[in-house]
């Protein structure tokens, strides 16, 4: 098992197919499938079941992959203590962050680091909480600001701010006319409110959608969109409603000429902000310093403590 092998099947099985791998590693399909075929020889086993779309993994498929991953992380860590040794305060960083977490972080913290290691790469990925948090767990990035649950015992989470969702309504809508403003409701209350949502993928389309599954309601949804700085300046003018995290409308007062609030009954405020990171990653110190810009108590797990020669 070398590393190009540990590449390719890592990227199949992450893909779910094989033409799609071939195309995220820039290699014909003949090449990529010549690989597994290899690989299964010298293993002796199948390690997908064919003719599935994606590709499912046999059991010594799912064997193979748990040793890839694992000799996968102490390639990298190795890696990255020997980048460390060797180049001291240069190198580079995979930082995944959700687009509005990145407009409300990055303007502080990244000065601040990068006036610290100026020889540093950070290298960037925008994208949803969930889709970050299986990026982190393949190995394609170093650390990620989520909101999640701490779900999976591969990383490890650590809490920056919890989260409250609560309702914001224009002040136009029949919601707003009928109900005082800061009073706890439903989520059915809002029924016959128009919407504005954010795309599936985002950690509060996930709970939006499970509070309309549980009440067996199916509100009218005006438009989606990425951006919760979108979503919320609209809700006055379009008199809808969004659900939105309460620090989001903190930090815009001007919303409350146009917009009340609601806490919501029955919200389970299991997804928080968290900075992940995986169990079995070693963090060089710049990525330390990073965590402690948002984190400033941060200890480093028992297991990345070295004792110096």
């Amino acid at each position: 098992m070398n590393e190009r092998q540990i590449k390719y099947m890592l990227t199949i099985f992450r893909e779910g197919s094989i033409s799609r791998a071939a195309e995220v590693l820039y290699v014909s399909q003949p090449s990529v499938s010549q690989m597994v075929r290899k690989v299964e020889e010298e293993l002796r086993a199948d390690l997908f079941v064919r003719h599935t779309n994606p590709l499912v993994l046999t059991p010594a498929g799912r064997c193979y992959m748990q040793a890839a991953r694992a000799i996968q992380s102490v390639q990298q860590n190795l890696d990255r203590q020997l980048e460390e040794i060797q180049l001291g305060t240069r190198g580079s960083m995979q930082l995944g962050m959700p687009l509005q977490r990145s407009l409300e972080l990055l303007p502080d913290i990244f000065p601040r680091f990068h006036a610290r290691y100026p020889a540093v790469n950070l290298k960037l990925t925008e994208q949803g909480s969930d889709a970050l948090e299986t990026m982190l767990l393949n190995h394609q990035l170093d650390i990620a600001c989520l909101t999640t649950s701490a779900k999976t015992n591969a990383l490890n989470y650590v809490l920056i701010n919890r989260e409250e969702l609560v309702l914001l309504a224009s002040r136009n809508t029949a919601l707003a006319g009928r109900i005082e403003e800061g009073r706890p409701i439903d989520i059915c209350e809002a029924e016959a409110e128009s919407f504005i949502s954010l795309r599936t993928g985002h950690s509060t389309r996930i709970t939006q959608d499970g509070l309309f599954a549980d009440a067996h309601i199916s509100p009218e949804i005006l438009f989606e969109t990425e951006s919760i700085e979108v979503a919320k300046h609209a809700v006055g003018p379009c008199q809808a409603v969004f659900l939105c995290p309460k620090n989001y409308i903190d930090i815009s007062p001007e919303l409350k000429r146009t917009c009340v609030v609601y806490p919501l009954i029955g919200v389970e405020q299991g997804r928080h902000f968290y900075l992940c990171h995986r169990k079995d990653q070693y963090l060089t110190h710049y990525m330390v310093e990073l965590i402690r810009l948002l984190k400033p108590d941060f200890e480093l797990p028992r297991s990345e403590e070295f004792p110096e020669s």
